[in-house]
């Protein structure tokens, strides 16, 4: 179905079968999803490390102090891949390495606060942009968005829970 204006509307099938094209609001999330891999590949060249790396100490960012089984489930690969993920975060100084306060068998993983200053610098920008739109938005739209987004989150994780962990 087309406007007046020639353009679709977001909710009419895509003109060529694949999912997406012709969707305003696939195409959205689909340039939001190319400028956050551009975002990750330009962050992990300012922080020396590579997007896996990157990945890690966002987590530890946000979830704080880890275990690197704890940091494996999040990435969702297996605990050695999460073994070596923070030899290099600790070989870049990103992270130390604490005992854990009650188990002795277990390592936590930390970030160190230069680190978390550097990558939350970088995103500043960003998140305050991100931030500005959402508090614009009336609660009643941001009721909605947020149920949208919370959707697009279940899907995602869904799908790469359906892959073998790497």
């Amino acid at each position: 179905m087309t406007s007046s204006r020639g353009s679709r509307r977001a909710d009419s099938p895509p003109a060529s079968g694949q999912p997406g094209v012709g969707n305003t609001v696939m195409e959205r999330l689909q340039e939001v999803g190319a400028l956050t891999r551009v975002i990750e590949q330009r962050l992990s060249g300012a922080l020396g490390i590579n997007a896996t790396d990157l990945a890690a100490l966002e987590h530890l960012a946000t979830d704080g102090p880890l275990t690197a089984k704890e940091l494996a489930d999040r990435l969702r690969v297996s605990t050695a891949a999460s073994t070596h993920i923070v030899d290099r975060l600790e070989k870049a100084g990103h992270i130390v390495r604490r005992p854990h306060a009650t188990d002795r068998r277990k390592v936590i993983v930390e970030p160190v606060a230069q680190s978390m200053e550097r990558l939350f610098g970088h995103l500043h920008p960003l998140l305050r942009g991100v931030e500005g739109l959402v508090e614009a938005l009336a609660p009643r739209d941001r009721d909605v968005v947020n149920d949208f987004l919370t959707g697009v989150v279940r899907i995602y994780t869904d799908t790469a829970d359906s892959f073998p962990k790497g």
